[in-house]
């Protein structure tokens, strides 16, 4: 089809099936392509290329690199390492027979001794389908679990999710007292009038139907009970203002959530970086020493070294101390911040985030001394910078510097090249014909067929399926147990 057709024009049934076959066609190309990229990034990634550029790491050079999202970027790089091991997934992939798609659902469970059983699975399945095998296998192999770690249903962790419906679901899983601390805090901040007027009027209704009610509050509030009612887990119809008040018990608890975490925002400086005291004991006659050396020392007497502390001095409350000639203490001064909140608020409104190109971190950042305050840099907003702590720390060590040229703040890596907010792109008119070329020096064939499934239609039976693979690793293992006592 030439590239020049456009929607309006007149098209028949097999122009629009060869269509089809173009599109199969260059998915599979650019599986392909995908390969070589993949196999680069790990070659680049195991030499640790990236370093010395600024970066935080391989992912967010590549996020920078080549415009994509972080979370994407670092799973292109945990594919690349995955596919080191995994040479048979490696070898279809290379060949478009895999999609990018499948293998990054397979790399987060194969090994090499079950990768061809997933193969097997994935050349007969859609790739929808190979996500939610590899998901099951996962949460069911009981014997996948690191030694010396807990069970994945003992482990604490909390996760955000995008709903279609554009809301956002967290949930979190916490040992029962760390739960009883934010339901404690959640019920404490639903003790406002809004709450206690929706309770009396919950209480004013009619009086055959005050039990419904309450035995729908009581299961709301129990965090280890479903909130449906006992008469709809039974099939029948839930009483309708016990749905309501239960909604809006709910809608309570959701604000009541909130306002915990506006509360502690609002008593939590945003610059801060932890939320206890760290004191360190040092003099600017100290700070401006260098390059290397005791910056000062903690309460309990072990050193600091000095980039930490010039880095800390950046961004922290300070108390200054007056001392006589014998290091008797004459007089102690207030505590003030190193950069005002007037000061820290405009920084924050100009740089949003950390200013490193290809970081994007929002959340506990510090404000950079571009002429460091220990060398008598002014505290002003032209004289400063966020950066988050990764960069705030590499700055201060040597592997980051930061210059303002024009009026523009710009940020130098060790090999004195500057990172640029967007990098260009390398792309040209003939990347087409470039990827022609290289299929062809590889001797790949590809067509409309390459990544077709063969899959019959059938839904896929889950349970075989991860009954096969849990019975192929049992073999295994019974064989790796035969051999170890012969």
């Amino acid at each position: 089809m030439s590239d020049a057709a456009t929607l309006h024009d007149s098209l028949n049934q097999e122009q629009l099936q060869a269509i089809g076959d173009e599109i199969a066609t260059f998915a599979a190309r650019i599986d392909v392509a995908e390969h070589a990229l993949i196999t680069r990034l790990r070659v680049f990634d195991a030499h640790e290329a990236w370093g010395g550029t600024g970066f935080l790491s391989c992912a967010h050079w590549l996020s920078w690199r080549i415009s994509i999202g972080l979370k994407a970027a670092r799973e292109k790089v945990r594919v690349a390492r995955a596919l080191g091991t995994l040479t048979a997934v490696d070898a279809l992939f290379s060949r478009g027979e895999l999609s990018y798609s499948k293998v990054r659902a397979i790399t987060r469970v194969a090994t090499p001794e079950n990768e061809q059983e997933f193969i097997d699975a994935a050349v007969h399945a859609t790739a929808s389908q190979i996500e939610l095998l590899t998901r099951a296998y996962k949460r069911c192999r009981v014997d996948a679990e690191i030694p010396g770690e807990l069970p994945r249903d003992q482990r604490r962790f909390v996760r955000r999710a995008e709903t279609l419906g554009g809301m956002v679901r967290i949930e979190m899983q916490l040992t029962p007292e760390e739960a009883a601390v934010v339901w404690e805090a959640m019920q404490s901040a639903m003790s406002t009038g809004e709450a206690e007027a929706s309770a009396e009027a919950s209480a004013a209704a009619p009086t055959d139907q005050a039990p419904n009610a309450q035995a729908s509050a009581e299961a709301s509030t129990d965090p280890t009970q479903p909130q449906a009612s006992a008469e709809a887990s039974a099939g029948m119809p839930a009483d309708p203002l016990s749905a309501t008040y239960g909604e809006q018990l709910q809608q309570q608890q959701a604000d009541a959530i909130v306002n915990v975490a506006r509360a502690y925002l609002q008593h939590s400086p945003r610059t801060l970086s932890s939320g206890y005291e760290l004191v360190v004991i040092t003099s600017r006659d100290q700070l401006e020493h260098g390059p290397g050396g005791v910056g000062g020392f903690l309460r309990d007497g072990t050193p600091v070294p000095l980039h930490v502390a010039r880095m800390l001095a950046c961004d922290s409350a300070r108390v200054d101390v007056v001392t006589g000639a014998e290091g008797e203490l004459l007089d102690v001064g207030r505590s003030t911040r190193s950069i005002p909140s007037a000061i820290t608020r405009a920084l924050w409104l100009r740089d949003g985030g950390c200013r490193v190109p290809g970081c994007g971190r929002k959340r506990h950042l510090h404000g950079h001394h571009i002429q460091a305050w220990a060398e008598g840099g002014p505290t002003r907003l032209a004289n400063l910078v966020l950066v988050c702590p990764g960069h705030h720390r590499m700055i201060h060590e040597g592997g980051l510097s930061v210059e303002v040229r024009a009026d523009k703040i710009m940020f130098i890596d060790q090999r004195g090249h500057t990172i640029l907010a967007a990098p260009p792109r390398v792309g040209s008119g003939q990347d087409l014909e470039a990827l022609e070329r290289f299929l062809r020096e590889a001797d790949v064939h590809i067509d409309a067929s390459t990544t077709t499934p063969k899959w019959d239609g059938r839904p896929m039976n889950l349970s075989d399926a991860l009954d096969w693979m849990f019975i192929a690793d049992r073999s295994r293992a019974a064989a790796a147990r035969v051999e170890t006592t012969n």
